[in-house]
């Protein structure tokens, strides 16, 4: 009988903290197929310091985890009620959900909500509310980060990767067809980040995005919300923009800096003050994508799987590549005299005037220093050529 699953790997999450109590956190998640069968065995250890009962999921990935996509709501075992202890179980019944199908790198997902934090929409991660550290005095590139102040932001889901070629194209496709003006990009290949975008067709890009899944988008060309941003490269405001909608949208500095420090404050990076080729994408990375002409990693590369093999570099938000590969767009106007205004500590939109905008992250062509937590980077927002420019969206809950 032919094999169900040609390889099997599982994929380790750790549960994200909420703003109160204590997480829990799955690990030590192993898959087998049964042989002879396609029944496949999932077991975990889940933890919880408050001891609450877990609501479980299993998510299946055919790419490595790139997207979890494959079927799989033939479940039993401990999946509801489930008390903290290890050796939990769950069984898949892939003969139902999936028959017939093969994959080379399939990757299973454990997450356990215990009720403190709503569970993230699927590729998404849940980023807690609470009051972090932003900004950074290690004295070092881009001084525009001082003051270090104390900013309080309310939770959100993010993107766990930057959008990738096929995300992109997708809702690119669709929006041509539902009236959209969004420009192409550019992409080193299939499962890589797209780059060489604008602010502008970011933000359309986001709001064709939502309508394609049914939700509210957040931008438009009038205070009064009510012509949904579609084509042109109009100067929107913060009052054109409908903070409570249920769409996608660009991070502000705040939210994307909250996110890329994973609740680890006062480092450069998301994991530490030191970084090495093997964590991040950048200038002389020595990454096995290094020396290509647009030298991105796909999205999500440092899963443990990069070449050579290495750590999971997830930070603690499950989020990957907040450092390094392509810059990300953000929704703010850049300002230095706004940023240190620590007055403006609560879920702040940045300036209401000015010209540039803001990027974060670092990039591929750009040296470690970049990289940053606290590195801000403003440019056009026209500016789209062969820039290592992405984008990664996020939504409110």
């Amino acid at each position: 009988m032919k094999s169900l699953l040609r390889s099997l790997t599982s994929l380790l999450l750790l549960a994200v903290c909420a703003e109160a109590g204590s997480p829990p956190m799955v690990s030590n998640v192993t898959v087998s197929q049964r042989a002879g069968t396609k029944l496949v065995d999932i077991y975990y250890d889940v933890s919880d310091a408050d001891g609450d009962l877990q609501q479980v999921q299993m998510q299946a990935s055919g790419d490595g985890g790139l997207t979890f996509t494959i079927p799989c709501t033939s479940l039993s075992g401990d999946l509801v009620n489930v008390a903290p202890s290890a050796h939990k179980h769950i069984v898949w019944n892939a003969a139902v959900d999936w028959n017939g199908q093969y994959v080379a790198n399939l990757k299973v997902r454990v997450t356990a909500n215990d009720g403190t934090f709503p569970p993230p929409p699927p590729g998404m991660a849940y980023i807690p509310a609470g009051l972090f550290q932003m900004g950074d005095n290690f004295n070092e590139i881009g001084t525009d980060t001082l003051p270090v102040h104390n900013v309080q932001v309310d939770g959100f889901f993010m993107d766990r990767t930057e959008v990738s070629k096929e995300t992109w194209q997708a809702v690119q496709t669709w929006s041509t067809a539902n009236g959209y003006s969004i420009s192409g990009g550019s992409f080193a290949a299939a499962g890589h980040p797209v780059q060489s975008i604008t602010w502008y067709d970011c933000v359309k890009w986001c709001n064709a995005r939502s309508e394609k899944e049914g939700l509210t988008p957040c931008y438009y060309t009038d205070a009064a919300l009510t012509l949904v941003f579609r084509t042109g490269t109009v100067n929107i405001d913060n009052t054109m923009v409908n903070w409570a909608a249920s769409g996608y949208r660009l991070p502000t500095e705040a939210e994307w800096e909250k996110a890329a420090r994973g609740s680890a404050l006062g480092y450069r990076y998301p994991w530490g003050d030191t970084i090495t080729g093997s964590q991040a994408n950048y200038s002389g990375s020595g990454d096995a994508f290094e020396g290509q002409s647009t030298a991105t990693t796909p999205v999500g590369y440092y899963n443990g799987g990069q070449l050579p093999a290495g750590v999971d570099m997830a930070n603690g938000y499950g989020l990957y590549d907040m450092a390094g590969n392509v810059y990300e767009w953000c929704w703010d106007l850049y300002g230095s005299t706004y940023y240190g205004d620590v007055t403006a500590n609560s879920n702040p939109h940045g300036p209401t005037t000015g010209t540039a905008r803001v990027l974060r992250g670092g990039a591929w062509d750009f040296t470690s220093s970049y990289l940053r937590c606290a590195f801000r980077k403003l440019d056009s927002p026209y500016y789209p050529y062969s820039s290592p420019y992405g984008i990664r969206c996020v939504r409110g809950h």
